[in-house]
């Protein structure tokens, strides 16, 4: 048995080690192509968002929670086609924001309103969904399903887009004229959402399995969670944030805007948006968990092998990216 099970660790850790890098080479490569053109990675940001809202449908229809797939699949290129619209139209970024929420919003209204007019096709649909209930209380309950899905993690990760673009949109005079001095503010964005969300996931996952330390006494998280690994993961976003912070600071202009006395920013306001970074992290890692164990699975889909889905990546990414806006916002508008 000892044997055995030293002979079967390897080939857990291998798939998710070429997972990883193969993950990894795909974004770096992503980031060179976004010099030639920024739109590159919107399109990495919209693909992920597809692959993400699919997986959480998936799982609420294995918890008979019925949905409109259509506009679950929709609302990402609305989205995408709505980011393009306001960067090259210059709107502030709460354009872009109000514009997704009122969607959902429309969206909402005809899911819910549609098969109540149709009753007959309505209750067709109902019956074919295994529903038990009224066709109102289904019209309602399925058109919730689908906004949920699109608000996360359609919604949230749409900031990323923001992000992407930040230097297009509102920003203050004193950072435009850095902007046009050569700073990538949606680089810097993008590198620090990134960075911070991998070095969370991965300190969490060696501080948790190596540490382990007391669980998190929350049954519906999963019986994995531990405080030690929810303290690694900040940490590990804290050194992330620090590291991102080095790097830029090193190379101009980016020296310039750090060291500039209308933006202060410095390795300290980096530190704190690590902590920050951490946090909404492992609190999208933690929801992700919560949904799983109330789907019962262990992952969101096993597309990415050692990893399970896209989603399962991406839970603490797209919460992060809502921080990463907030802080960039906080910092430059």
């Amino acid at each position: 048995m000892e044997n055995k099970k030293i002979a079967n660790t390897p080939a857990k850790w291998w798939p998710r080690i070429i997972s990883g890098a193969i993950i990894l080479i795909v974004l770096v490569g992503c980031f060179f192509l976004r010099e030639l053109n920024n739109y590159v990675f919107d399109l990495l940001i919209g693909a992920l968002m597809i692959f993400c809202a699919y997986e959480v449908e998936n799982l609420l229809h294995k918890m008979d929670r019925p949905t409109w797939t259509t506009p679950v699949g929709l609302y990402p290129i609305l989205c995408f086609l709505l980011i393009a619209i306001c960067a090259n139209s210059a709107l502030n970024f709460y354009y872009f924001v109000l514009f997704c929420l009122a969607i959902l919003v429309v969206m909402f209204v005809i899911l819910f309103a549609t098969p109540m007019i149709f009753s007959k096709w309505g209750n067709k649909l109902r019956v074919g969904d295994g529903f038990q209930g009224s066709l109102a209380y289904y019209s309602f309950s399925k058109a919730m399903n689908t906004i949920f899905v699109c608000l996360w993690p359609t919604f949230l990760f749409s900031f990323a887009f923001i992000i992407n673009h930040f230097g297009q949109m509102s920003i203050s005079e004193t950072a435009a004229a850095f902007q046009a001095r050569g700073v990538d503010f949606g680089l810097m964005g993008l590198v620090l959402l990134f960075v911070t969300s991998m070095c969370a996931d991965t300190f969490a996952m060696l501080t948790g399995r190596l540490i382990k330390g007391p669980k998190i006494s929350m049954e519906k998280l999963g019986p994995g969670k531990t405080w030690t690994g929810l303290i690694g993961g900040i940490i590990g976003a804290i050194i992330g944030s620090i590291v991102v912070f080095a790097i830029f600071n090193a190379f101009a202009p980016y020296n310039m805007l750090f060291n500039s006395s209308g933006i202060d920013v410095n390795i300290w306001t980096f530190f704190i948006g690590g902590i920050f970074c951490g946090i909404f992290n492992m609190a999208g890692d933690l929801f992700s968990s919560y949904f799983k164990r109330r789907a019962v699975v262990k992952d969101f889909s096993q597309l990415i092998p050692g990893h399970g889905g896209v989603m399962d990546r991406c839970n603490g990414l797209l919460v992060n990216a809502v921080f990463v806006f907030i802080f960039f916002v906080i910092l430059f508008v």
